[in-house]
Parts: C-alpha cells; sequence; structure tokens
C-alpha cells in the first residue's frame, strides 16, 4: 500500500510512463549482459539517488524495502560462495562431520557479482514501483499488445489484494482490543478465525464489488484513462547519459 501511495505522490508522476519502463527494462538488459560489479554499483547508486531524490521516497522507508530480499539473497549467495566435498579442496575449507565447506575465490567472486547484480535489479524496479502508478503501467503493456484479458485481471487482483489488507487490519485490531493475541494457543485460534472470516469476506466483497461495476457500465471491458505526458528532450538526454554510465562503468571493470 506505501507503494501505491508513493507512486500517486513521487516527483517523478509527470514522466512519461513508457520512457520510465523504457529506461528500467534497458538498465536491466546493461547490469545482465555486462556482469560487472562496476555496473551494478553504479545502478544501484544512481537508481537509489533517482528514487530518494527526484521521487522523494523517504530513504528509512526506501531502506525498508531494499531490505526485504536481503535474507534470500544471502542464502543464495552463499549457497554459490560454498561449495561441499569429501576431502580438503578450495583456497578456505573447514570441517563439519564427515565432510568439507570449500571455498574458492573465484566462487566468492561469483557470489558477489550475483549479490550486486540482484540489488541492482531490484532497486531498478523499485525506481519504476515508487514512481509509476499501476494502472499507467498496464496502459505500457497494453501498447506492447500483451492480452487484454490478462491485464484487466492483473488490475483488478492489485486493487482486490488492498482491499483484503484492509479487512485484514481491521480484523486484527479488532482481537488485539479483546486480547485475542495474549498466549500461544489464544493466537492460534484468533489465526484461524480471522482466515475463515477472510474468506467469507472475499466472497461478499466480490459480489458486492462486481455489483458496483455492473452498475458503473462495466460490460466485460475495463478502459484504463491515464494523462498524456510527453517525453522532454532532458529526459532523453539524460537517459542515454545513465546508460553510457552503466556502460562506462562495467567497462571499468572489465
Amino acid at each position: 500500500m506505501q507503494i501505491d501511495y508513493y507512486a500517486y505522490h513521487s516527483g517523478m508522476k509527470s514522466w512519461n510512463a513508457g520512457f520510465k519502463a523504457s529506461l528500467a527494462a534497458a538498465v536491466l538488459c546493461a547490469v545482465l549482459g555486462m556482469n560487472q560489479p562496476g555496473s551494478s554499483l553504479f545502478v544501484i547508486l544512481g537508481m537509489g539517488l533517482l528514487t530518494l531524490a527526484v521521487g522523494r521516497v523517504p530513504f528509512r522507508i526506501y531502506l525498508r524495502y531494499m531490505l526485504v530480499p536481503l535474507l534470500f539473497l544471502v542464502v543464495s549467495c552463499a549457497a554459490i560462495a560454498v561449495d561441499f566435498s569429501g576431502s580438503r579442496s578450495g583456497d578456505w575449507n573447514q570441517p563439519v562431520l564427515f565432510f568439507y565447506l570449500c571455498v574458492t575465490k573465484k566462487s566468492l567472486l561469483t557470489a558477489g557479482k550475483v549479490f550486486l547484480k540482484v540489488l541492482a535489479g531490484v532497486s531498478t524496479l523499485y525506481m519504476l514501483s515508487f514512481s509509476t502508478p499501476v494502472s499507467e503501467l498496464i496502459l505500457v503493456l497494453q501498447k506492447l499488445h500483451l492480452p487484454r484479458f490478462l491485464l484487466e485481471l492483473m488490475h483488478l487482483i492489485y486493487r482486490y489484494i488492498f482491499i483484503l489488507f484492509e479487512a485484514v487490519l481491521q480484523m486484527q485490531t479488532a482481537a488485539k482490543a479483546r486480547l485475542g493475541y495474549h498466549g500461544f494457543r489464544r493466537s492460534c485460534r484468533t489465526f484461524s478465525m480471522i482466515g475463515g472470516n477472510l474468506f467469507v469476506l472475499s466472497m461478499k466483497k466480490a459480489n458486492s464489488y462486481y455489483d458496483a461495476m455492473l452498475a458503473r457500465g462495466y460490460q466485460g471491458r475495463l478502459e484504463f484513462l491515464a494523462e498524456e505526458k510527453p517525453v522532454k528532450l532532458w529526459q532523453l538526454l539524460a537517459g542515454s547519459l545513465y546508460m553510457a554510465g552503466v556502460v562506462l562503468a562495467g567497462w571499468l571493470t572489465l
């Protein structure tokens, strides 16, 4: 819900959605193609500054979202860096029971590259998510001739997640006011009751919102309206310079 809020209040909201999506896609392709720590670091810093300074996203919020994939990244990179062997091998090894944990300089370098590359991709997608409402992204995908049914379904599911999330928060607040989370057994019982109530509530809300769509002229086709936002010359120049910086940073670390 915070991402949606900041997307509608972003300093880059007036930018063309197609330009932002094209820039994000080009940066992702450059990072994957270069596969160099220099280009990844350049993208992490550049996209972070763009989101914070131009998009006006609070640093605390941005940092919290950047930490979301950190546990998955650490586990994945550890699996890349560490190998199992029945004998001593590699540059560093540690005996554990009947096998050895082995690490080589090459595996550490590969894990570091993957770590930075994933963070670069995450920061790029956050730049796009924190600056572009979903309705504008759907229009961009629609211009790419993706199936309309999938786009409408994506929009409805995305909006419905917020509706159910708000309902869960209200039920949790009511449960806390009645000491529903006092003790482990009572917490489990409260959790199961909220899950059951949420299923029933979701069915009721689905019917009511469908009736509301019909009352507003829905005939099996959603229309997405968006303000015309032409791409400015300085944006094209800045985007081109940034892409040149990404390539140059990667080339310098070859």
